[in-house]
């Protein structure tokens, strides 16, 4: 069996990226050259902190095609419509030159991912740079790009070779990490930010004999704007030629107002009891898994606050930190 990633390698790099984002508490995501949608996709689903939900996402290329597949992959479908979201969340897709900026796009974070590579190095690579960090300016930046070093790994690439070849026909180069984090630390004092450099997956199942741990096969640059921000950069000026709207959607979100006091109480103990042991046990954590649970509190603090109130109803039986695995008995 031929050498292969676990989880697969794009699953690794998507993770990496909303990890990054869900860490710094973003909530408006612009995702630079984003094809057919597969990081925005990611994102859509509701991130491990609900106190800073992502409500905004926005998408760029240069590809119509790819955005049509965007734009298919992204629509509420009927899972959308039947089990609806506590948070907003809008989606605004735009065709044309990344490098060119919007003034109407606001991002708290940029995801260039996989893109750089296929776009020339020495003019086109500086115009996206600049156009992230200089005239967006979010506080977190994220590229990814791979890492030529770890080609070595497959022999069909012939790395090091007159005969070498790149991972994909379209890329226009492949940088070493040493290459990668020289751009990285440039663009970084140029703009006004700090930088860390991560690698994604450096091991392969059923790897041969010779493998060569060269770093991740994917690599990172997690850019941080340093605060207060101090830059003078001006925006780019709008023109006609900057990308415009290709297509723009809402999520559905569970309408208010919630229920009232005694049929709120009646779905949480039936809630409770489909997931409590034979202790009459459940953890708070499980109880906010319910949907119907979560439409009516939005907030998992929220929940918790509200069962400690229910004192009649729900027992604690672990420490008041709001916390997932603590513990309620239903009385």
């Amino acid at each position: 069996m031929a050498p292969y990633f676990w989880p697969a390698m794009w699953e690794q790099r998507r993770i990496c990226i909303a990890q990054t984002l869900y860490q710094h508490r973003v909530q408006k995501v612009l995702d630079v050259g984003c094809g057919e949608g597969n990081v925005l996709a990611f994102l859509v689903a509701p991130g491990p902190n609900d106190e800073h939900p992502i409500v905004q996402l926005y998408g760029i290329d240069i590809d119509a095609n790819a955005l049509l597949a965007a734009r298919d992959r992204l629509l509420p479908d009927e899972a959308d419509r039947r089990d609806l979201r506590v948070d907003p969340l809008s989606v605004q897709l735009f065709h044309g030159d990344a490098t060119m900026h919007v003034p109407s796009i606001s991002p708290d974070a940029v995801v260039c991912s996989e893109v750089i590579e296929h776009i020339s190095e020495t003019d086109e690579v500086p115009a996206l740079t600049r156009a992230i960090l200089g005239s967006y300016r979010p506080r977190l930046a994220v590229f990814t790009t791979p890492n030529a070093e770890f080609n070595v790994n497959f022999p069909a690439l012939a790395y090091g070779m007159p005969n070498a070849q790149f991972r994909h026909s379209d890329h226009k180069f492949e940088w070493t990490r040493e290459q990668f984090g020289a751009w990285a630390a440039q663009a970084a004092s140029m703009y006004g930010y700090t930088v860390e450099l991560r690698g994604i997956g450096f091991s392969m199942r059923n790897a041969a004999d010779d493998f060569k741990p060269n770093g991740g096969c994917s690599q990172m640059a997690v850019f941080v704007r340093k605060e207060p921000d101090t830059s003078a950069l001006a925006s780019d000026t709008a023109s006609e030629a900057a990308p415009h709207l290709f297509a723009q959607f809402e999520y559905p979100v569970y309408p208010s107002p919630p229920l009232k006091d005694q049929a709120l109480l009646v779905l949480v103990q039936s809630a409770a009891k489909d997931i409590c042991d034979g202790q009459r046990v459940f953890r708070l954590g499980a109880l906010w898994d319910v949907l119907e649970v979560k439409q009516q509190f939005k907030r998992l603090q929220a929940l918790h606050i509200w069962l400690r109130a229910c004192a009649s109803a729900f027992a604690p039986l672990s420490a008041a930190a709001t916390d997932q695995d603590c513990a309620f008995k239903l009385i």
